[in-house]
């Protein structure tokens, strides 16, 4: 059984890439990695707080507020603009690898804006952004 990032994650070390990891952080698993090629591919992981969202919703229940919950679809994002760490959603903080263009502080001060308003982050998928992509091309990997 080959999960799709194996096959992301053996592309990128081919081609000197990256990778951002999704679900959890899966900095661990490019650390075996580095002793081969010399370097972790993970940049960072889009963390979904499973386990925040488990504990929370169990929390819940054992509360008698499962009928608040029961048969609705709850989005979890946001709790906290001072403590990224306590949301939802999050990049890990100890193994991302934050460098000159985006630091840990612009990071904390991104999720605050957020948190407050300043920034909005929209869903809508009608109308795409004005995009500009750079493909450099690797050839065939295998």
């Amino acid at each position: 059984f080959r999960s799709i990032y194996t096959s992301a994650v053996e592309a990128a070390l081919k081609s000197n890439g990256y990778v951002v990891g999704v679900d959890v952080d899966q900095h661990y698993i490019g650390e075996k990695a580095v002793a081969e090629n010399g370097y972790n591919p993970f940049v960072t992981s889009a963390m979904k707080g499973l386990a925040e969202t488990v504990k929370h919703m169990l929390g819940e229940v054992v509360a008698g507020n499962f009928a608040n919950y029961g048969g609705q679809v709850e989005t979890l994002g946001l709790v906290s603009g001072d403590d990224p760490t306590a949301n939802y959603v999050q990049l890990p903080m100890e193994s991302t690898q934050w460098g000159d263009g985006f630091t840990q502080d612009d990071y904390k001060a991104l999720v605050k804006a957020m948190y407050d308003g300043g920034v909005t982050v929209s869903n809508d998928i009608s109308a795409m952004p004005a995009t500009t992509i750079t493909v450099n091309f690797a050839g065939n990997i295998k």
